[in-house]
């Protein structure tokens, strides 16, 4: 696991504490287990099986992770946040202790989008309610983290806030704003770390996040 201080996870540890590290990234009750659940079964309807390494971009407090981790062979969980706070939480009292020493997760902790320190290549990657709180410098630089470490066949699963004529979007990314792109937008982003697009749409999320698809061939 790698750790890297930054004001931006500071400020983040101030909101968790505050909120709960299920409330924090959007959704308790119903939600939390909804969206888990729906990320789960989504990425096996487009091929994740046991065998394979996810990468799971802003794992945050494992509200997907608990469901991915247990399914997945030992080794094969990729998780990347810069939030530890929130890691930990969802290790504690999401995944639990014998879960974690069974499964062995990879955590990376970062907040500048650097997955190099990860040992192995992701055959699918999720990035679940990420890139509505970036900026475009910043979804860039996630794709080029990203790009870095994926082998050839990799692909990314990533949700956005579609619309259909450009939005003026905060200056910078925030963990509590939402971000709102167009398809075109979207494809622009991986241009140029080597990602081609696909705007999947609707895949049935209770807040309205539209699915898009990174991938290198």
């Amino acid at each position: 696991m790698t750790i890297e201080h930054n004001t931006d996870a500071t400020d983040d540890a101030l909101g968790v504490r505050k909120l709960g590290h299920r409330a924090f990234v959007g959704g308790d009750g119903d939600l939390w287990q909804k969206i888990g659940r729906l990320q789960f079964e989504f990425m096996r309807a487009r091929g994740l099986e046991p065998h394979h390494v996810l990468l799971d971009f802003a794992c945050g407090s494992l509200r997907a992770g608990m469901h991915f981790i247990p399914y997945l062979n030992a080794d094969n969980y990729l998780g990347f946040d810069k939030s530890i706070d929130l890691v930990i939480l969802g290790v504690l009292n999401e995944l639990g202790h014998e879960q974690f020493l069974a499964r062995r997760p990879q955590f990376v902790l970062n907040g500048r989008f650097d997955l190099s320190e990860f040992t192995k290549q992701p055959d699918f990657a999720i990035a679940q309610s990420i890139f509505t709180h970036l900026t475009p410098q910043d979804i860039r630089r996630s794709l080029a983290g990203m790009a870095a470490i994926a082998a050839p066949h990799t692909q990314l699963f990533a949700t956005f806030f579609r619309r259909d004529f450009e939005h003026t979007n905060p200056t910078e990314s925030h963990s509590r704003l939402c971000f709102y792109y167009t398809a075109q937008e979207m494809h622009s982003f991986g241009v140029e770390s080597g990602w081609k697009f696909e705007d999947i749409g609707a895949w049935d999320h209770p807040r309205g996040q539209m699915m898009g698809r990174y991938f290198r061939a």
